[in-house]
């Protein structure tokens, strides 16, 4: 998983980010007999080669009693969690700075050309808006300086 992050909640739920969208993809959450252990300082590891989730989880218990801590495990094959990612990074192969200043500034060139035209398509309606604005304040305008004088 390329962009991932788990988020640990204040009431002690474990949520699975995908971070180049900001939408949470899975949440887990441990049996109700067991919390989070602290979820302020989780206790945790991602398996990238297994492809899980352990997280220990505390058993809920009278305040005076010791708490036993049981691992969870998390299988990612199990859930269909590899379809809410990019297969491959959207990142350029090449980082910018590997690449000679001709082709740097080609790139930007492109890049800017290409917002300009998107910009040149709605510069008639932008220009549309803005005098239509503006005809209702000297309208407005006139009326207040009308309503003056007596």
């Amino acid at each position: 998983l390329l962009f991932q992050a788990l988020v640990f909640f204040w009431d002690g739920t474990v949520s699975l980010m995908n971070t180049s969208t900001s939408q949470f993809i899975y949440c887990f959450s441990t049996p109700p007999s067991h919390a989070v252990a602290s979820p302020w300082q989780p206790v945790f590891i991602v398996d990238s080669v297994n492809w899980c989730l352990l997280l220990r989880g505390d058993k809920q218990e009278q305040a005076d009693a010791l708490a036993q801590s049981t691992i969870f495990l998390f299988d990612f094959n199990s859930y269909p969690l590899k379809e809410a990612f990019p297969k491959e990074p959207d990142l350029p192969l090449k980082s910018l700075q590997d690449l000679p200043w001709i082709e740097r500034c080609n790139i930007f060139l492109h890049d800017r050309q290409q917002s300009l035209l998107g910009l040149r398509e709605q510069l008639p309606e932008y220009w549309s808006r803005l005098q239509a604005q503006a005809a209702a304040m000297d309208k407005e305008r006139e009326k207040v300086k009308g309503q003056k004088k007596p």
